[in-house]
């Protein structure tokens, strides 16, 4: 039978909490607040007391910490403001230092498909509640902002998952040689982009390939695959395809990361479907 291992506490925010008080699945402290899960020893997720949260994937019993192999996961808010020439833009807001309550009762073992939830607070007061839902190949995400504070623009509330330099080791005047070639071929891309009604596949190889431009109005669909991940995939869908929108921003040629932006529709925020699906395989 396969098993979810899970840890979930709200603990003290002070820098003198000691590893041993932390999951036995993690090597270093994350202060305030955790979550960690491994489903047949595959993957982990972890939430640490800043905000930022992380999946390790896992390979022969062991976590694969090196050159980009993990997942950052930031649980983002945006807020539209005035930008120049009358035009708006959408303004990024962090969440405040000691910014979560209502985690509730730590348990180890949670049932799969019920929620765990907490609430983050993001600078000017705004409130949002962020609910996990578990199964055996996965997660589910959703976002809801309870409370507006300060804040006068629309705001909207999701999930940020940074693909890291996988080829950090990997010059760009070396892309051409042949053993380059080598190296990327296990690593490729499927996108489905909005409007589209197939996925396109991207290699790793395609270096140049700009994902803005591949899905310029977004994407409702992503899944990557490398063995820098010990051979695992991970995908990326909303619940329901129509109720959530994928935005990418990269700044650097493909091999070398990139950012997976998730929002929930703003007309369909708080319905069942509006959540963000992240399956490892």
């Amino acid at each position: 039978m396969k098993r979810i291992v899970t840890a979930l506490s709200a603990a003290l925010l002070f820098s003198s909490v000691e590893a041993e008080e932390l999951p036995d699945t993690l090597d270093k402290p994350y202060l305030g607040c955790w979550l960690a899960f491994a489903e047949s020893r595959d993957f982990e997720f972890v939430i640490g007391g800043d905000g930022d949260a992380e999946l390790f994937f896992q390979k022969d019993r062991k976590r694969l910490t090196i050159g980009g192999c993990t997942l950052k996961i930031y649980y983002s808010v945006e807020e539209r403001v005035k930008a120049k020439e009358g035009k708006t833009r959408w303004s990024y807001r962090r969440i405040v230092e000691d910014g979560f309550e209502d985690f509730g009762k730590e348990t180890a073992e949670p049932p799969l498909r019920k929620p765990v939830s907490f609430t983050a607070t993001f600078t000017g007061g705004i409130k949002v509640r962020i609910t996990h839902v578990f199964s055996k190949n996965g997660l589910e995400i959703s976002t809801k902002i309870l409370e507006k504070g300060e804040s006068k623009g629309a705001l909207r509330a999701g999930v940020k998952i940074v693909v890291g330099d996988l080829f950090r080791h990997i010059e760009d005047e070396d892309l051409e040689k042949r053993e380059t070639e080598f190296k990327l071929e296990d690593t490729r891309i499927s996108v489905l982009a909005v409007g589209a009604r197939r996925a396109t596949r991207i290699k790793f190889e395609d270096y140049d390939t700009v994902l803005t431009e591949e899905c310029p109005k977004g994407a409702r669909a992503f899944e990557l695959e490398s063995d820098r991940y010990g051979d695992h995939e991970f995908q990326l869908t909303t619940a329901n395809p129509d109720y959530g929108l994928f935005e990418f921003d990269q700044k650097k040629k493909l091999i070398h990361g990139f950012s997976v932006n998730w929002f929930p529709d703003p007309t369909k925020v708080g319905e069942k479907d509006a959540r963000l699906v992240l399956k490892v395989k």
